[in-house]
């Protein structure tokens, strides 16, 4: 299937039901894959870094979210078939792994905040397995032992959330070792399970007008990502006005 893209960068055009429905495809195949959530700082950090951009060109699945790649692609006449909620899609991949019965491993978040995230979605799932769980800032001593334990539990789901670069750097470096199934990269969705930060975001503009739940993924540097905004506004029109379909 041929992928969109914005700015150059890949991106996966579905409904949630058949990303859902390709995710448990993935273990059919029984080999490694990723998944990515594709927002509007990895969007401007792949383009500057080559490393990000190889990661998402191999990537198996991109989900787009946030409301600059809506308004993008509806500019671009390249519009989305259907708007994802990121936490939704996690859940729906949490709950697909309960009835495949799949193990989970859960990594990211700073502080207690993995073990708050960890109470809320079992409370909200009761029946998933998370065979382990960790914190994403721990001391660089602990790498190879806790880059061993994740190897050791070989979890078919391993949800990393620790931010973009970092976690696309980080699963860059420890594919191999960690003997995960399907990598799901979520960004900040963890402080969002924590309930550190609320749901509920409304805006409007002339592409998107909607009330959305959390569409924008949290990200841990939002204020520092300010500049990408109008550097993105204006590289998407210059893209419109010279784009030949």
């Amino acid at each position: 299937m041929t992928r969109e893209r914005i700015l150059g960068i890949p991106y996966d055009n579905l409904t949630m039901e058949s990303m859902i429905s390709r995710v448990e495809h993935f273990f059919r195949e029984n080999k490694p894959r990723i998944v990515v959530l594709l927002s509007l700082p990895l969007l401007m950090t792949a383009r500057r870094i080559k490393l990000i951009k190889m990661l998402l060109e191999r990537a198996d699945l991109i989900i787009p979210t946030g409301k600059h790649i809506y308004r993008a692609a509806k500019l671009l006449k390249r519009p989305l078939v259907e708007t994802i909620d990121p936490s939704v899609f996690v859940k729906k991949l949490m709950l697909q792994s309960v009835e495949l019965g799949k193990k989970v491993y859960l990594f990211g978040g700073k502080g207690n905040t993995i073990d708050r995230a960890y109470d809320n979605l079992k409370k909200e799932i009761s029946k998933l397995f998370v065979i382990g769980r960790h914190k994403a800032n721990y001391n660089k001593r602990e790498h190879d032992d806790i880059i061993k334990a994740i190897g050791k539990a070989s979890p078919d789901y391993f949800f990393i959330g620790i931010g973009s670069p970092d976690e696309e750097k980080w699963i860059l470096e420890n594919q191999k070792e960690i003997n995960a199934g399907i990598i799901v990269l979520i960004e900040g969705l963890f402080d969002l399970f924590a309930g550190n930060i609320k749901k509920g975001v409304r805006y409007k503009n002339l592409l998107i007008e909607t009330k959305v739940t959390n569409r924008n993924i949290p990200h841990p540097h939002s204020l520092k990502k300010l500049w990408m905004v109008p550097v993105y506004v204006i590289a998407v029109f210059i893209e419109r006005i010279f784009w030949k379909k």
